[in-house]
């Protein structure tokens, strides 16, 4: 009888300076058996990318969407932001509450950027925290030769019996990984849970409590869920942030485009393949700070007749279907030439 339900064993959880790496180990000194890490973040970084998310207003939308507006279950929702900083851009964000799959039962919603002006303005918020210390840290554990690191997403949940057992990436060569960091749990239990299994189907489950001074990459076969959780009783969100980071090759792109279309940028291999290289590398001459921005790229719908399919206004570019996910241009998901500016520095096209 395979083992689906293995007590709980303890993973090694040291104190992390900012910039250190250390994979996941079993207590005993197993290896795990997945591509996952602990990585010490920088103590700013919790603190911006909240007082970012804040003053953004999304905040408050995320609590009360849980608790006053829910969603039903696969389901989309759009919002328009102003950037609260620099040149105050307008941008879209997207809320989706996704289906419970394979037997998981949780409230998880995801909240994400919708186009190209809410992408470029949250990595704003993650150079100003210090992030350029993470992808150091895994360009040089790995010896890689550049890195891109994709925007800022949002995972909140207040209630869950049972997590949905994921991975993220398999077969990317270690080149694809999604970054995770704690940005407020109202209670004191561990929020990740961690799944090893062998050959004969077997589960060895660990948990992980986050603490301000790391966060978790998980990279190839790196099972994961949510832990069990409810907050309901105190009007509590767990929320997460959650960003996706590769060394994009021929054989990671497809991993990356292919990962979830259902949000920006919809699996636009185009666009992706333009960000390739631009926040890190082995050279140090590169970093988010200093960002300044992908390689040139021209939206083009990848449908026919997109002016009239979305609508008179523009209604069905805010709806989570066909138009929204392939009339790039008429949409405007993706940034012009002329308001992206590429080769200029971010923080002089963004203002901050």
């Amino acid at each position: 009888v395979k083992d689906k339900h293995p007590t709980v064993e303890n993973l090694i959880s040291t104190p992390l300076l900012p910039g250190q790496f250390e994979e996941y180990k079993w207590a005993n000194g197993d290896s795990y058996d997945g591509f996952s890490a602990r990585i010490g973040i920088p103590p700013e970084l919790v603190a911006v990318t909240t007082d970012y998310v804040k003053q953004l207003g999304l905040w408050d939308l995320m609590i009360s969407t849980m608790y006053d507006d829910p969603m039903e279950p696969d389901s989309t929702r759009f919002y328009n932001f102003t950037s609260p900083f620099g040149e105050k851009k307008n941008f879209t964000w997207s809320a989706k509450r996704p289906d419970n799959f394979y037997g998981s039962d949780s409230d998880m919603h995801w909240f994400d950027i919708a186009d190209e002006a809410a992408h470029e303005d949250s990595l704003r918020a993650l150079a100003k925290g210090g992030y350029d210390q993470v992808l150091k840290a895994i360009g040089e554990y790995l010896g890689l030769d550049h890195l891109v690191t994709f925007s800022i997403g949002l995972l909140a949940v207040t209630k869950a019996d049972k997590g949905y057992v994921h991975v993220d990436f398999s077969d990317s060569g270690r080149r694809a990984y999604n970054f995770l960091f704690n940005l407020q749990t109202p209670g004191d239990d561990p929020e990740l849970t961690v799944i090893e299994e062998d050959v004969l189907g077997n589960f060895r489950r660990g948990q992980v409590k986050y603490r301000p001074d790391f966060g978790v990459l998980n990279g190839d076969d790196a099972m994961h869920a949510t832990n069990e959780c409810n907050h309901r009783a105190s009007r509590g969100v767990r929320i997460t942030a959650s960003i996706f980071i590769s060394e994009l090759q021929e054989d990671s792109l497809e991993q990356v485009a292919s990962h979830d279309k259902y949000y920006f940028p919809f699996g636009n291999m185009d666009w992706i393949w333009a960000q390739r290289g631009r926040h890190w590398n082995k050279d140090g001459t590169v970093s988010l700070v200093n960002d300044k921005g992908r390689k040139p790229f021209e939206a083009k719908d990848e449908m026919e007749n997109c002016e009239e399919r979305v609508g008179e206004n523009k209604e069905k570019c805010l709806v989570n279907g066909d138009e929204r996910k392939l009339c790039f241009k008429t949409c405007g998901t993706f940034m012009t030439e002329d308001e992206f500016r590429p080769g200029e520095e971010r923080r002089k096209v963004f203002g901050w």
